[in-house]
């Protein structure tokens, strides 16, 4: 809620996808340019979170236009 309304974020459950597929969530989030250095504190939190010790792999993209 603190990054809320500069940072949007959706998340993805693909249950359908299989066991072979390597993700099982998606994360999405968007944000201006300008929020760039909140969206980079908001990864440092959620990185250090308890939660992130179920992450077993991370892929992160980055795009603009």
């Amino acid at each position: 809620m603190r990054y809320l309304p500069a940072i949007a974020r959706r998340l993805h459950h693909g249950r359908d996808l299989g066991e072979a597929e390597p993700f099982d969530f998606l994360t999405w989030f968007e944000f201006a340019p300008g929020h760039a250095s909140a969206f980079d504190d908001l990864l440092a939190a959620l990185r250090a979170s308890p939660e992130w010790a179920y992450v077993d792999r991370e892929l992160e993209i980055r795009l603009a236009r």
